[in-house]
């Protein structure tokens, strides 16, 4: 967080604001849960789950909207249609027979 929510004042890794004393601990929190579950989600991603990827980036983005997380979630949803709609090759046809 940049900016007070309440008054816009810059702040810098405080729990209260400076100008006008606004508790932003429980704030600070929220971000900090947003960026644990994001990396959460890149991680699975990079382990190949997707499934797990979506779902912890989706929680992510419940708790912030950052650029990142939608860009990986959009990314994540078009992969899963694009997956949905594939039709299998004729060599992955022969090795289901």
């Amino acid at each position: 967080m940049e900016r007070c929510p309440t008054c816009q004042a810059r702040i810098k890794e405080a729990a209260v604001c400076p100008r006008c004393k606004t508790n932003l601990a429980r704030l600070t929190a929220i971000e900090a849960e947003a960026d644990a579950r994001l990396r959460r989600a890149l991680a699975h991603l990079a382990a190949g789950d997707a499934s797990e990827a979506l779902r912890f980036t989706g929680a992510s983005l419940r708790l912030k909207q950052e650029p990142l997380g939608l860009a990986l979630y959009g990314f994540l949803l078009q992969s899963r249609l694009l997956a949905s709609e594939r039709r299998p090759t004729q060599a992955e046809e022969e090795m289901t027979k």
